[in-house]
């Protein structure tokens, strides 16, 4: 995988981020909603928020991407401003796995957070890749960290309700 360059992705490459995210949702037995390419490279583009990272072979097709989200605490009087990346997605193509381009892309994306003053990293781990993440040095957050989902809720509230026979 030596011959494989990662870089920044660009608005030049919505639709190969797109693509290598599509791949993904089909690997993970998601159905795919018809204009998925557009959709997703429109928001995508939107969004100024995001770090993508895009790995390619010498012939510039997308072989891996990492993308994630920057979050900026807000300047308080008990600590400093810090940023942090979410993970989103850390995709590599069939054909180029097994060769350390998952950890090549993980290694760029720390590389960019000590450039651009970013603290830490946090990604939910699929049960498959958990051993990739912790040879790349991720481990278990803080005790301290929690978590609340709106799905959730809902569903709770649904238990909750009477019979209505």
């Amino acid at each position: 995988m030596e011959d494989v360059a990662i870089r920044l992705a660009e608005p030049r490459d919505a639709f190969a981020v797109a693509a290598l995210t599509l791949q993904d949702d089909r690997e993970c037995g998601a159905a795919v909603a018809p204009g998925f390419l557009d959709t997703f490279a429109d928001a995508w583009l939107a969004d100024r928020a995001r770090v993508t990272l895009l790995a390619e072979a010498v012939d510039g097709r997308p072989l891996g991407v990492v993308t994630a989200a920057v979050v900026t605490k807000l300047p308080s009087s008990r600590r400093p401003v810090s940023r942090w990346l979410h993970v989103s997605l850390l995709f590599v193509t069939a054909d180029a796995r097994g060769g350390g381009l998952g950890a090549r892309l993980l290694d760029a994306l720390r590389e960019w957070c000590s450039q651009n003053d970013v603290q830490r990293v946090q990604l939910n781990a699929a049960p498959r890749a958990r051993s990739l993440y912790v040879r790349a040095g991720f481990g278990a957050p803080a005790d301290g960290l929690m978590e609340w989902r709106a799905d959730e809720r809902v569903e709770q509230r649904a238990d909750q309700r009477p019979d209505q026979t």
